[in-house]
């Protein structure tokens, strides 16, 4: 019976484990170039969203998510489409149109989205350069973006070194003691 419960236990904790790391990938990119987890994470943490051409609040996102990739060169922003085949064409076309700075990729046949439970776009992940996921949302509307501003910039670790900096400047604003 004990050694039941401590399996048991293991295995729970194998699967808590395995949920907050974004499963590997290889996915075609714009020009049926494959592209891994790992070669995205050497450059930095990710942020990794899931949409379709049909998906009005994708493409209400795709502008912020633009705006995150222009401004922050340390993260890749990832848009992973889960259109159809079929449907494929035009969804290139929206995102030519509209001169994005993000990287496109396509899982025509879900397979990633169904590991990670992807039903409904968009579905948002944040991902440091360990892979483990540390932030999702499903769906999007404006208020949002100010959370992933701050998801970000917990990513690139932008609000420490700002810390770090205001502490020097309180220092330096001492004043020396006169004896």
């Amino acid at each position: 019976m004990k050694r039941i419960l401590i399996t048991l236990g293991i295995m729970l904790v194998a699967i808590f484990v395995w949920a907050d790391q974004m499963p590997d990938f290889r996915l075609p990119d714009m020009n049926d170039k494959n592209v891994s987890l790992e070669s995205l994470l050497e450059k930095g943490p990710v942020l990794i969203d899931f949409w379709a051409d049909y998906c009005k609040p994708c493409k209400e996102a795709m502008p912020h998510l633009n705006t995150l990739a222009e401004k922050y060169e340390d993260l890749t922003v990832v848009l992973i489409s889960i259109d159809k085949a079929k449907d494929q064409q035009r969804a290139k076309n929206y995102l030519k149109k509209n001169n994005f700075k993000f990287v496109t990729l396509f899982d025509v046949d879900q397979t990633l989205a169904k590991k990670l439970n992807v039903s409904i776009p968009p579905h948002t992940f944040f991902v440091n350069t360990e892979g483990e996921i540390i932030y999702s949302h499903k769906g999007f509307d404006p208020t949002l973006v100010e959370i992933y501003e701050e998801q970000v910039q917990l990513l690139l670790d932008i609000k420490a070194e700002e810390k770090v900096e205001a502490e020097v400047e309180v220092i330096e604003e001492i004043p020396e003691e006169v004896e």
